[in-house]
């Protein structure tokens, strides 16, 4: 199953990416961010695409079950302060 990229752009100068992707090592689930340049932003949302151009930067981060279990415990924490369920 392939996981869509999150299009992160309603603060423009932090626009950008996460990519989820289990399984590139066993027992972890791979997390990227990718960073957009604040200036192509509009350019992604009108025309749909990105190339490498439009990439600032990228970190990847390999996180084990357990790590994964408190990302989303600490995500639900945070959507609980923000008053979302």
């Amino acid at each position: 199953m392939d996981f869509p990229k999150i299009h992160c752009k309603d603060i423009s100068y932090r626009s950008g990416f996460v990519d989820v992707n289990p399984g590139v090592h066993d027992g972890h689930v791979n997390l990227e961010i990718w960073n957009v340049d604040p200036d192509r932003s509009s350019k992604i949302v009108a025309e749909g695409s990105l190339t490498d151009d439009d990439v600032v930067a990228v970190t990847e981060i390999e996180l084990s079950v357990t790590q994964t279990k408190e990302l989303i415990r600490q995500l639900q924490l945070a959507l609980t302060k923000l008053g979302t369920k």
